[in-house]
């Protein structure tokens, strides 16, 4: 008896975790198909929440991030015509099918690299800029070293500190 209420239980939170993480206006089976269409919407999705995760790692770095969340919401937009594609796309015959997907896997390819560009440009902008840190450095050498000069020509003059 305890084992079927825990298959039970499973079961439940295993439908509600599909519900939960389902996509409006697509199949709810492509959550776990194996076809192209279904293939092609999880690989899109898995870019949009990477773009939008590193956003989130940037704005707890402290970053404004509201531009880059408008980016990603952008893409999203992008993704969700693409969706609409897809879903179009898997009702065709197969040859037609077959080429209409293929063109749409270099449009989500495109998807994913301008989605991995607004994670990087976010994360860079919450990274200390080398460059502005290394100047410094350099300028707080140099007056030491100035400083260090002018100590050995007192010195050298017969001069006390």
């Amino acid at each position: 008896m305890a084992v079927f209420l825990v298959a039970f239980v499973v079961a439940g939170l295993g439908l509600a975790w599909r519900w939960y993480t389902r996509r409006p206006g697509v199949p709810m089976k492509w959550q776990t198909s194996q076809s192209v269409a279904a293939d092609l919407h999880r690989r899109m999705h898995r870019a949009l929440d990477r773009a939008r995760k590193q956003v989130a790692d940037a704005r707890r770095r402290g970053v404004a991030t509201s531009g880059y969340e408008g980016l990603c919401d952008e893409l999203a937009t992008t993704g969700r015509a693409i969706d609409d594609q897809l879903v179009l796309a898997s009702q065709l015959p197969f040859k037609t099918r077959h080429k209409v997907l293929l063109g749409l896997r270099y449009r989500i390819a495109e998807l994913e690299r301008t989605g991995e560009r607004i994670g990087r440009t976010a994360i860079e902008a919450a990274s200390p800029l080398v460059g502005s840190i290394d100047d410094s450095l350099e300028q707080i050498n140099a007056r030491l070293d100035h400083h260090e000069q002018a100590m050995d020509e007192l010195k050298e003059l017969g001069g006390s500190l």
